[in-house]
């Protein structure tokens, strides 16, 4: 594991890292990620892949504000309870959601060990979970590509490309909310977590018809990029509805 500098909340024993607070650490861990096995119980234990919001709350049940927990990749943690809750919305910006809150008390194991196993699986694992579109709405898109970094250097591994190329592929996925067809970074936004990120194999029918003929649901990514409302028209786009 890469040298991090410990949360205060946090303390290390040998390679594990307890919550050290008189209060409460909860994870908010969204429901998918136990419904795609992104996250699973083993035991007492769950194995987990480290994106995701959390807050620490003081013994008057006061909370710090939401962060970003960061570890992309997969490990494994002891809460000391899980509860399931529906429907919250973490930030103004965000839409509800069913999350799963891991709860911690003084002494509990959030990191059993920082010294994780470096296997492909878990880059396959982290990978799908973005090509999916299924991360938390609260990474700011202009600090999605240092998921990826963090995620391949944690698991001994190089991508084999530069920096930029994560960016082409974020800059197309986000979307805005308002309107699927429009990218993100086209919209006049102040809040760079206020988009919506769809999956790479959806991201073609709001292109064009001519990507959709070469994508992996090519039939319903045509249809949807030809009845999809657009001011560009393309000659393939004419030959399809001539």
């Amino acid at each position: 594991m890469a040298e991090y500098k410990v949360p205060k909340f946090l303390k290390r024993d040998g390679d594990a890292l307890l919550f050290n607070d008189e209060g409460e650490l909860i994870f908010y861990v969204p429901e998918m990620y136990f419904d795609r096995e992104d996250a699973f119980f083993v035991g007492e234990y769950i194995n987990i892949i480290g994106i995701f919001d959390y807050s620490v709350f003081d013994k008057a049940g006061k909370n710090n504000g939401l962060h970003r927990f960061y570890f992309p990749t997969v490990f494994l943690t002891k809460p000391y309870t899980t509860e399931k809750q529906k429907n919250v919305r973490l930030t103004s910006s965000q839409d509800p959601m069913d999350y799963r809150l891991l709860r911690y008390k003084k002494g509990d194991p959030v990191v059993v060990s920082v010294k994780v196993p470096q296997q492909n699986e878990n880059i396959e694992a982290f990978y799908k979970l973005f090509l999916y579109g299924k991360i938390p709405k609260t990474i700011p898109i202009d600090k999605l590509h240092d998921y990826f970094l963090e995620n391949i250097e944690l698991n001994g591994n190089d991508y084999g490309t530069n920096i930029q190329m994560f960016g082409l592929i974020f800059s197309e996925m986000c979307r805005s909310k308002k309107d699927l067809s429009v990218p993100f970074r086209n919209t006049k936004y102040t809040d760079p977590t206020d988009y919506t990120m769809i999956s790479i194999m959806d991201l073609p029918k709001y292109i064009s018809p001519h990507q959709s003929l070469g994508s992996q649901n090519w039939e319903s990514a045509v249809v949807g990029a030809i009845t999809n409302p657009s001011d560009v028209e393309s000659p393939l786009e004419k030959l399809l509805m001539g």
